[in-house]
């Protein structure tokens, strides 16, 4: 049976190493069908997806794990992939508007100069928590090695691929041995990291997006003795609604949408995940600002 929009996480019985399978096809799908991007765009923006997927199975609660590239001087001015705790994902890319993308372009043409930002919400009145790298290696997994070197500073390996119908990744860690642990143990363990991304080194991306993980991981890795977990489900979902705009509208202020409203009878405001449209008339406009006495507030519409 083919396992897609399904994540798998796996480990080295007796040591401490893991690892993270994913393939994406309907979320995949779902999630860039409303945007025209092309190519070379297309395949980061699944990349990133599978990558959201693979970094959200590691959360121990509930929260949001967003990638954003930002800052680039590139032709991509913006990408933002989400997962969620229960592996819902979107994700959306901007290209500049006076920006040409050529086919094969690659990573370092496409975001130049720019960081990836790592943020985890987990709500309940907690502090966001954010990571910053700079866009540098070459592949987008590469970056996210880094971050993991530099943020975690636990040893990461990320292959990602994606094509029109599909997005996969697979990482590999290696977590902290326990402090009892003896030299000649954590001797073996380092052989065994060395010899295990040595094998994920020679995974390709067709491979990769073809393989049931199963078949994946006996190739890579069936010399050693692996526990694999029960595929996990993995979907689109957009986190917009009419609550969370009419909350970026009060940001705006009275004025700002009063002048729009004059203008043009309505405020619409489009959400850039799903292309949802919310639309404020100057009545619901009017109870945006209302008190919670239900008393207009000074200068609302009336």
């Amino acid at each position: 049976m083919t396992e897609i929009d399904r994540l798998r996480r796996f480990l080295f019985e007796g040591a401490p190493v893991r690892g993270h399978w994913v393939r994406l096809s309907h979320a995949w799908i779902e999630a860039r069908e409303h945007q025209a991007l092309p190519p070379p765009v297309m395949s980061l923006l699944g990349e990133s997806l599978a990558a959201a997927a693979l970094f959200s199975a590691s959360l121990k609660f509930k929260g949001t794990l967003t990638l954003q590239l930002e800052g680039s001087a590139g032709p991509v001015s913006m990408l933002v992939a989400q997962a969620t705790d229960t592996l819902t994902l979107r994700g959306v890319a901007h290209v500049a508007a006076d920006a040409t993308v050529l086919a094969g372009e690659s990573f370092s043409d496409l975001v130049k100069e720019g960081r990836l930002v790592v943020s985890v919400e987990q709500g309940g009145g907690a502090n966001p928590w954010q990571g910053v790298v700079p866009l540098e290696g070459g592949t987008m997994a590469a970056c996210l090695e880094r971050y993991f070197e530099v943020s975690e500073q636990l040893p990461t390996m990320i292959v990602l691929a994606a094509s029109a119908e599909t997005a996969a990744g697979l990482l590999l860690q290696k977590l902290p041995a326990p402090q009892s642990q003896g030299e000649g143990a954590a001797a073996a363990v380092q052989d065994l990291w060395e010899e295990a991304t040595a094998l994920l080194g020679t995974l390709g991306a067709d491979e990769l997006l073809a393989c049931e993980p199963q078949e994946l991981l006996h190739r890579l890795f069936g010399a050693h003795d692996l526990r694999l977990f029960d595929a996990e489900p993995v979907k689109f979902a957009c986190r917009c609604s009419r609550e969370r705009v009419a909350s970026m509208l009060r940001g705006l202020g009275q004025a700002e949408v009063d002048s729009i409203i004059a203008e043009q009878g309505a405020v619409t405001v489009t959400c850039e995940f799903c292309q949802r449209p919310y639309r404020f008339d100057v009545v619901d406009a009017q109870r945006l600002f209302l008190s919670p006495s239900g008393v207009a507030e000074p200068g609302s519409i009336n």
